[in-house]
């Protein structure tokens, strides 16, 4: 969870001029999900790749209860726009989607809290099934302007395509007066030195865009990776917190 940004099963958190430092240890569920007020000067953002997100909002919000955050980020949702059109994720409000229509699973959106105002950033031109699945939004807390984006990649999808459409993306969002939070699953193993590691931080450099996952977010086959990541700027974003959230609701950590 990244009190600020987040990831697989992963949060993260910004004071608000950034990220808060500290996080609630919860034994005890409560089927109460407090809203977390912004207000506060902190941020918390949880993402995760759920593979499947019908049948696990409840068990999804029960693991949510301790460390309310603000913004939930979902990757490989697996629903049609119609389906997570109507899906209820109290006290959370559906910001942006993306639902693929030829194939099936896959698909990213964003959740955030009701007491937040904000905008959905179209990246619809941008979305190829597969090769990159993207959402974003943009709101504002304090003086200042925070834009979420939620990418996935499939392990198939084409890097090149991938690529190019991410910049395209970031091109029509950076500015230096946004704060940009990138998150989701990028199939990309940041556990180990490959070509396409290299290629998406070459990219994202550019854009002072650096992750900040230093744990591992999927285990398989007794295999260790980190193949979900959460990117921001660290240099402008220095009080930030980032933790894994273990809830068992897919193959991948939150």
């Amino acid at each position: 969870m990244v009190k600020n940004p987040s990831t697989s099963n992963t949060c993260i958190s910004m004071p608000n001029n950034f990220y808060n430092n500290s996080y609630k240890d919860c034994n005890q569920p409560n089927t109460n999900l407090t809203i977390n007020k912004h207000t506060e000067n902190k941020l918390t953002i949880f993402h995760q790749n759920i593979c499947g997100l019908l049948n696990k909002k409840d068990e999804l919000l029960n693991s949510l209860t301790c460390n309310s955050p603000q913004i939930i980020c979902i990757t490989e949702h697996h629903l049609t726009d119609e389906v997570l059109e109507v899906i209820t994720l109290q006290p959370y409000t559906l910001g942006a989607k993306f639902c693929r229509r030829m194939h099936k699973c896959g698909g990213v959106c964003i959740f955030i809290q009701d007491n937040i105002h904000y905008t959905t950033i179209n990246m619809n031109k941008y979305s190829i099934e597969k090769d990159i699945e993207i959402c974003a939004v943009k709101f504002h807390i304090s003086s200042c302007t925070i834009v979420i984006i939620t990418v996935y990649r499939s392990p198939t999808g084409n890097i090149a395509y991938f690529l190019n459409n991410l910049e395209a993306a970031l091109n029509q969002i950076y500015s230096n007066t946004v704060t940009i939070v990138l998150c989701g699953d990028f199939n990309i193993n940041y556990f180990s030195d490959n070509q396409n590691k290299q290629a998406l931080n070459s990219l994202l450099i550019t854009y002072s865009l650096s992750s900040v996952i230093d744990f591992p977010m999927r285990i398989h086959n007794n295999k260790n990776t980190l193949i979900d990541n959460i990117f921001i700027n660290r240099h402008t974003n220095v009080n930030y917190l980032v933790y894994p959230l273990i809830n068992g609701l897919s193959d991948h950590d939150a």
